[in-house]
């Protein structure tokens, strides 16, 4: 049986209060409402948070077993590497990596060390050479833009604070161009002084594009997948 409908006369005062009554009636639904979606959020957060950490956990495990299982199995190979070519070209003694081709030269693991740029403290004297050489130049246009580059060089630093490698290399070059011999002997004494210091072990997987030729990386990196 259909309930009957009631009207119900109100003065304008009353109308109002009831008016403010369903709006705080109605605020006070919405405001629950949005609670309830927030807590159902916070759970879906933690629900995929909960399903994806053991996932990630496992990946990195296979990761890092992969990783030890290919330095591994290269220990052998780079033994026989050290001593077929001891004391040639091919292998300098203060390498940082291994990396070894196939046969087809369609793939290539490359094994070594991730390194930050470090010094001995002889690194100065070699500094105050070049130093020197740089005061020795004449003041035209064409030896100024030199002064400026080997300063720039000089003063450019690593992530760790030190001389970069690269620059070392460029300014070592530099050096034999000039033929100055106080510029060569300072920059053989910062080569010389140059000791980098280990961090984490790396294992690089490439192989070759047919169409392009160059070598592509198998990414083992998550964020780059």
């Amino acid at each position: 049986m259909e309930s009957e409908k009631q009207m119900v006369e109100m003065n304008a005062e009353e109308l109002k209060e009831y008016e403010a009554f369903k709006a705080k009636k109605a605020k006070k639904a919405a405001e629950e409402k949005k609670q309830e979606e927030i807590k159902n959020y916070k759970k879906l957060v933690d629900d995929i948070i909960n399903e994806t950490v053991p996932k990630a956990r496992e990946l990195n495990g296979v990761m890092n077993k992969m990783k030890n299982d290919v330095i591994d199995s290269f220990h052998t190979v780079i033994e026989m590497k050290e001593e077929l070519y001891k004391g040639q070209k091919q292998l300098k003694t203060d390498r940082f990596t291994d990396s070894f081709t196939n046969s087809d030269g369609n793939a290539r693991v490359t094994l070594g060390y991730y390194t930050n740029d470090n010094y001995d403290d002889t690194y100065t004297a070699g500094v105050d050479k070049v130093q020197q050489y740089i005061e020795s130049l004449a003041s035209d246009g064409n030896s100024r833009q030199l002064v400026d580059m080997v300063h720039t060089l000089l003063q450019e630093r690593s992530k760790s604070g030190q001389l970069k490698a690269q620059n070392v290399l460029r300014l070592e070059k530099m050096a034999n161009e000039s033929g100055n011999s106080t510029f060569i002997e300072g920059m053989q004494i910062i080569r010389d002084a140059y000791k980098p210091i280990r961090t984490k072990q790396f294992v690089k997987v490439e192989v070759k594009n047919e169409k392009t030729n160059e070598w592509e990386p198998i990414s083992l990196n998550i964020s780059t997948c």
